[in-house]
C-alpha cells in the first residue's frame, strides 16, 4: 500500500510479545485526520490502528501515547520524534471476517493505519451471532450496536467493577433484560443480591426469593438447615466449639442422618452417608439429645444407672429433661462425663427461637423435618424452584440475612445448586445441557478476600471447575481490592466502568487480559453508564455506553429534585411505621 495513503499514521519500529511501538509520520501536521471525509483523532488512549499484512489485516489497540511509548533501546535527541504508539496486537482479519488472536505478527517497517468506518463494521458486525445481546452502543461510533457474546460470559465468566454511581446497577439490569427479552426463553440466572435491589428489574421475567415477600412474583427464601454441611451448621447453630466436642456433634449427626435416611423416597446406602450429607434430620432432637447429656445424674456407677427424671422435656418444645443434681463429694446421684457444651446449647436453642433464623430452622411446613427426620418435599422441590421453573431469572435477596450468616446462606445456596448439576449433568437439567449463571452481586461482601467461608469455597469451586459442567459466573463489586483476587483472576471478561482509587485500579489492571492493562489508566474518564470491556465476551477491547435499563434497580440515584422540591413534606406518622417494619424485619 502507498506510504500516501491517507489512513497511513506511522511505522512499527519494535516488538516485544504482543505489543508493538509504533512512530508516527513525521508530516502529520495535526493528531486531526480526515480520511474519506471522516475525522479521525489519532493517539487516542484505547483506540485502534490497523497493520496490513498482504492479504491479513492485523489490528491492534492504543494503550501508550508519547516519547514514553518508544523502545526502550531508542534514544531520543532533540531533533527526535517524540510521537510514538504503544499498541497491543489482539486480533486479524482475513477477506473481510474477523477473528480473535494473530496467526502472524508484524515486524520492523510495517505499516500501521488508523482505522476507518468500513474496519470498524468489519470488526464489531462479527460480534453479533445468536448467542449475543446488545447491551447498548459503541462509544466512538454511536451508530455501531454493541453486542456481548452471552456464551462467553457463561463459559468464561465475568467480572463487573465499578464506583458506586458509575452506572453498575443499571449494567448488571441491562445484563438481565437482555437475557430475559432476547431469545433465550429457557435460560437460567440466579442472582444472589446483597442489596434487594434487582426485583423490581425481574418483575417480568422471572421470580425473587426473599424472607418476606410482598409481591405477586415474590415467595418465600427457605434454605432448610439440614442441607448445610455439618462443619457451617454448628458454626451457625452452636458457634465455635473445641476439636473433640464437635467431632462429638459431627457423629451425632450423621448417626440421626443414617436413621432418618431410611424415610427417604430413594434412600442412600448407609455407609454413603456421612454428616455432611444432605439429609433431613431433626434440629431439635439433635439439641434435645446433646443437653440431655450434658444434664444427665446417675444413681449407680457399676454398672452406670440412670437416675429419675424431676422433670421431663420436649424435644419439639426444646424444654430440658431435669434430673436430680448431683450429690457432694461421692454421695448420690454422681455426675457422668460431659462435652462442656452447655453454652454452645443454649445458643444452639436460642438459634432454633431466633424469628431471624426461621428460613433457616423453620424451612417451611413441607421442608421442616420432624423428630423423626420425615419431610414433606425433599431437597429436588427446592432447587426446582430456584432454577427450574417456568421463567429465565430467579434472584434470591440475601439483604435481609442475619450479617453473620449470610456468607454460610450464599455459601450454601450455591453448593446446593451447583452440587444438584454436577450430579445431574446426564439428564437434562444438567449444566451442559441447560447452563447456569450466578450472578454475585455486592461480591465484596460475600466473599471477602482473606477470610475462609462456605461462600467462598462454593464460589472458587464455581470460577475453577464451572465452566466444565455449564455453570458460568459474574461477580459485580465496587472495591476489587476487598474482594478474593483468585476469583477475580478467573474471569475471562472485565466489564470496568469510573473507578476511581487507585488500588482497585491497580488489582483490575491485573486481572485484564490480553496483556490490556494500561488501559485501567482510562478507567476515571469514563462517563456514567460507559464501561471498558476487555476479554471474551467482546471481540476486540471496547468502550461500550450501555443503554437504560426498562425497569431500574432500586440502587439507582434518588431523584433529589422531586423530593427535595416538594412543597409539602411527608406526615411524620411514616417513621411509625418505619420503626414497626424494622421491628418486623418487613416491609
Amino acid at each position: 500500500m502507498s506510504r500516501l495513503a491517507p489512513t497511513l499514521i506511522g511505522t512499527i519500529r519494535a516488538l516485544t510479545g504482543a505489543s508493538v511501538n509504533i512512530e508516527l509520520r513525521k508530516d502529520l501536521q495535526s493528531t486531526l485526520t480526515i480520511v474519506h471525509g471522516e475525522t479521525h483523532r489519532i493517539g487516542q488512549i484505547g483506540s485502534f490502528v490497523r497493520i496490513p499484512l498482504g492479504y491479513t489485516n492485523l489490528y491492534a489497540v492504543v494503550t501508550q501515547v508519547g516519547a514514553s511509548a518508544a523502545p526502550g533501546n531508542v534514544i531520543l535527541g532533540p531533533e527526535s520524534s517524540h510521537r510514538w504508539l504503544s499498541a497491543v496486537l489482539f486480533g486479524e482479519s482475513v477477506s473481510g471476517v474477523f477473528e480473535r488472536g494473530v496467526s502472524q505478527f508484524p515486524t520492523i517497517g510495517d505499516e500501521a493505519h488508523v482505522l476507518t468506518t468500513t474496519d470498524l463494521e468489519t470488526i464489531y458486525s462479527s460480534s453479533s451471532s445468536s448467542c449475543s445481546i446488545l447491551v447498548g452502543t459503541i462509544s466512538s461510533s454511536s451508530g455501531i450496536a454493541a453486542h456481548l457474546d452471552l456464551t462467553r460470559i457463561v463459559s468464561r465468566h465475568t467480572g463487573i467493577v465499578g464506583s458506586t454511581g458509575s452506572g453498575k446497577s443499571n449494567s448488571v439490569a441491562v445484563l438481565l433484560e437482555a437475557i430475559a427479552m432476547q431469545g433465550f426463553p429457557s435460560a437460567r440466572v440466579l442472582v444472589l443480591d446483597a442489596h434487594g435491589e434487582y426485583g423490581a428489574v425481574v418483575a417480568g421475567s422471572g421470580h425473587v426469593y426473599r424472607l418476606h415477600p410482598s409481591a405477586a412474583h415474590e415467595r418465600p427464601l427457605y434454605v432448610p438447615f439440614w442441607a448445610l454441611p455439618a462443619d457451617e451448621f454448628i458454626a451457625i447453630a452452636m458457634g465455635k466449639l473445641p476439636q473433640a466436642a464437635e467431632s462429638a456433634v459431627r457423629d451425632a449427626i450423621a448417626d440421626l442422618k443414617r436413621a432418618a435416611a431410611v424415610h427417604l423416597q430413594t434412600p442412600p446406602p448407609q455407609e454413603a452417608i456421612t454428616a455432611d450429607s444432605p439429609i433431613p434430620f431433626s434440629a431439635r432432637r439433635l439439641w434435645f439429645e446433646l443437653d440431655d447429656y450434658e444434664r444427665v445424674t446417675y444413681k449407680e456407677r457399676q454398672p452406670w444407672t440412670l437416675a429419675d427424671k424431676t422433670v421431663v422435656g420436649s424435644a419439639q418444645a426444646l424444654t430440658s429433661n431435669v434430673y436430680p443434681p448431683p450429690g457432694p463429694g461421692t454421695s448420690q446421684p454422681f455426675l457422668g462425663p460431659r462435652r462442656g457444651i452447655s453454652r454452645a446449647l443454649e445458643l444452639m436453642r436460642s438459634r432454633l427461637q431466633d424469628a431471624r433464623f426461621s428460613f433457616l430452622f423453620s424451612p417451611g411446613p413441607d421442608l421442616s423435618p420432624d423428630l423423626d427426620g420425615r419431610v414433606r418435599k425433599d431437597l429436588d422441590e427446592v432447587v426446582a424452584n430456584w432454577i427450574g421453573h417456568d421463567r429465565p431469572i430467579t434472584v434470591i435477596d440475601i439483604s435481609g440475612l442475619p450479617s453473620d450468616a449470610m456468607a454460610a446462606i450464599a455459601g450454601t445456596v450455591l453448593r446446593i445448586t451447583y452440587d444438584a448439576l454436577y450430579w445431574g449433568r446426564g439428564t437434562p437439567i444438567g449444566g451442559r445441557s441447560q447452563p447456569l449463571l450466578v450472578v454475585l452481586e455486592e461480591a465484596h461482601r460475600v466473599i471477602p478476600s482473606g477470610i475462609d467461608s462456605p461462600s467462598l469455597r462454593s464460589t472458587t469451586q464455581i470460577a475453577k471447575e464451572g465452566r466444565k459442567h455449564g455453570v458460568g459466573l459474574v461477580v459485580i463489586t465496587q472495591r476489587p481490592t476487598e474482594l478474593d483476587q483468585s476469583v477475580l483472576s478467573q474471569c475471562g471478561t472485565m466489564i470496568t466502568l469510573r473507578l476511581s482509587n487507585h488500588a482497585d485500579r491497580a488489582v483490575v489492571a491485573s486481572a485484564m487480559p490480553d496483556d490490556l492493562g494500561n488501559l485501567a489508566a482510562m478507567v476515571p474518564a469514563l462517563r456514567t453508564g460507559e464501561a471498558l470491556v476487555v476479554g471474551e465476551a467482546v471481540k476486540i477491547p471496547t468502550r461500550i455506553r450501555f443503554r437504560l435499563a426498562g425497569s431500574r434497580p432500586l440502587g439507582d440515584d434518588p431523584q433529589l429534585s422531586t423530593g427535595w422540591k416538594n412543597a409539602t413534606r411527608p406526615d411524620s406518622n411514616h417513621y411509625a411505621t418505619a420503626i414497626a417494619n424494622w421491628r418486623k424485619q418487613s416491609e
